[in-house]
């Protein structure tokens, strides 16, 4: 999909359809993990994203055990995921920090990548 047609889309909407483009493949190798991880957007309600069971879901709120914690824009999310920002530099430069499993959390950008 294209990336334009992401526009005016909030991070969390966005996540929730590249879900579903999300090549079988690619998501066994992530559902294989049980995770949990904390989205906390400065410009929105927090959300978390689960991962288990062979597959991905979306819940609003924090997880009050969460393997990992994302904080950042919602823009910066949006454009990290829909690759016009590279998650790298955005951690570097400061726009994005994550505590807990970086790992995983490259991980699962990896993959959202791959449903886009």
């Amino acid at each position: 999909m294209a990336k334009g047609l992401y526009i005016n889309m909030s991070s969390k909407d966005l996540i929730k359809q590249i879900i579903e483009k999300i090549p079988e493949k690619d998501m066994a190798d992530l559902a294989k993990s049980s995770k949990t991880v904390n989205i906390e957007l400065t410009d929105s309600d927090p959300f978390r994203i689960a991962i288990g069971e062979g597959k991905i879901s979306i819940a609003d709120g924090k997880a009050e055990k969460a393997d990992a914690t994302v904080k950042c824009s919602d823009q910066v999310l949006g454009d990290i995921i829909t690759g016009k920002l590279n998650a790298f530099s955005a951690f570097m430069s400061g726009k994005v920090t994550v505590s807990g499993d970086l790992f995983f959390v490259q991980k699962m950008i990896t993959v959202l990548g791959k449903g886009k």
